[in-house]
């Protein structure tokens, strides 16, 4: 139920990118609350947020994990390889160029959905799953944790400029969708095996 709940937000996003009066009223509200906090300080701190949902510190991270983890080494870089090219794939699929007028930083690419909240969501989302089904004795915070930066992340990308919120929004969803079925179909034959 929570998978078909999923995609059915995700394809409301997708008809919001072709009615696109659908999603102004989403993409104007959570930029205009996020640019209340616009400031130096905030931009150093949403930069640094930012990076952590990087295609360079998603694959070291993804490293570290299995290094340190060594038992969650095939789950982890299936689940890191499929996200990227499930982002890549959509992002040609839907070709949305990103915001241009309210730019902190500047990114390359397509907009829609948001890459770095797909794929902070399927890394950190994978890594809180196997930290809350573990025995390690502060799941609690570190599982809240993960969520938070989740989080974060999206709210970074959109108060930098570089996503709408319906993007962000979007790419939460989706990924969402995606790791429950990782969860439950994919990461059970890896474990098999």
């Amino acid at each position: 139920m929570k998978k078909i709940i999923s995609l059915a937000l995700f394809f409301i996003f997708i008809l919001g990118i072709y009615f696109k009066d659908y999603l102004i009223w989403i993409d104007d509200l959570g930029y205009s609350i996020i640019s209340l906090f616009i400031s130096d300080s905030v931009t150093a701190i949403m930069k640094f947020i930012t990076f952590f949902a990087s295609p360079i510190w998603c694959v070291l991270f993804s490293v570290l994990v299995i290094v340190l983890w060594k038992n969650t080494r095939k789950e982890f870089i299936l689940n890191l390889v499929i996200v990227f090219l499930l982002n890549y794939l959509l992002k040609i699929i839907f070709m949305r160029t990103r915001p241009l007028d309210i730019n902190i930083i500047n990114e390359t690419g397509y907009s829609f959905p948001s890459g770095h909240a797909m794929i902070s969501l399927a890394v950190y989302g994978l890594l809180a799953y196997l930290l809350w089904n573990s025995n390690y004795k502060h799941k609690k915070i570190g599982t809240i944790g993960l969520i938070a930066l989740i989080i974060l992340i999206g709210i970074s990308r959109i108060y930098l400029g570089v996503h709408y919120t319906s993007d962000v929004l979007a790419g939460y969803i989706i990924s969402f969708s995606y790791l429950l079925f990782f969860i439950d179909f994919i990461y059970p034959k890896i474990k098999e095996k």
